[in-house]
């Protein structure tokens, strides 16, 4: 169950992204680079620090590790745009369609078995999604088609990026994964973020730093290190909890209005939660059992 605690605690480090994103005020393209660059520099220090650089050198996975960087980058960026034609609710519910495309992904990719507890967690949880972005309704009111078809197509991206994850080598998963995403996003989001840094204050630099610290370098890393032994259909269910925490700590520190439709999404998120837990102890009560016949045979 740690590795689904992890999931969780890195979806409450994510949770305060919007938090930094109101304080700086700065082009979701200056933030999103400046994210992945110090995360990443963050991480490489880290390994120079504790003696573990040559985990990082080049490997036969490289080449992977670049592309899950160029497809997380794309993710990113489309949703951004998505936003900008459209709204942030209906960008982030299109995003989280996401774990739909992993529970459709991952019986056939990674051999997972379909799970009809998962499925109802999904709807549970995605429901959930809509009531706290929707706030209550208009949800899709004069949204461009352009728009619309960046959310979904950002979602699917997100999706293959999750399923890739899990293909790689538990010991590539964490640290190292991180590392070189992170410096590809930094390198394929530049261009679109140079124009705008000349906006960039000292201050802001140094909010950016512990923002790039905090949920990119210790946030994400501790999400792949769960996700080690975590099903990517968990996963991608339990991420629903990043949105669930997003709104609590706008409600908490940017006096955000929390609305009847966003206390019943957050029940909904929750219950789809508990039931992915309660699923993964049936596993674990199931696999002991057949481990206490086994030495008993």
């Amino acid at each position: 169950m740690k590795a689904y605690f992890q999931i969780i605690t890195a979806c409450l480090i994510w949770g305060s992204y919007g938090l930094f994103v109101q304080m700086l005020g700065y082009s979701p393209e200056v933030v999103v680079f400046f994210r992945f660059l110090f995360g990443a520099l963050f991480l490489v220090t880290l390994s120079c620090f504790t003696g573990n650089l040559r985990q990082l050198k080049p490997s036969s996975h490289t080449g992977m590790l670049f592309l899950m960087g160029c497809i997380n980058a794309a993710s990113w960026l489309m949703l951004t745009r998505s936003i900008m034609y459209t709204s942030v609710a209906n960008g982030f519910i299109l995003y989280y369609t996401a774990p739909c495309f992993v529970m459709l992904l991952a019986p056939v990719i990674l051999k997972e078995h379909f799970e009809k507890r998962s499925l109802v967690a999904l709807i549970l949880s995605f429901t959930g999604i809509i009531l706290i972005a929707g706030q209550g309704g208009e949800v899709y009111r004069d949204h461009n088609l352009l728009g619309n078809i960046l959310g979904v197509s950002s979602g699917v991206l997100f999706a293959f990026y999750l399923i890739a994850l899990k293909k790689l080598p538990s010991e590539k998963l964490g640290l190292v994964s991180n590392v070189y995403v992170s410096l590809t996003v930094a390198l394929v989001t530049l261009p679109l973020a140079a124009p705008a840094m000349s906006a960039v204050t000292l201050s802001g630099l140094l909010l950016l730093v512990f923002l790039g610290i905090f949920i990119q370098g210790v946030g994400t890393t501790m999400y792949m290190i769960g996700l080690r032994r975590v099903k990517a259909q968990h996963a991608g269910i339990l991420s629903y909890f990043e949105a669930l925490f997003s709104m609590l700590f706008a409600g908490l520190f940017l006096h955000e209005r929390m609305t009847p439709a966003f206390l019943a999404g957050a029940v909904l998120i929750i219950a789809g939660g508990a039931l992915i837990m309660a699923l993964k102890g049936k596993e674990d009560l199931a696999a002991a059992e057949n481990c206490r016949l086994s030495k008993r045979n």
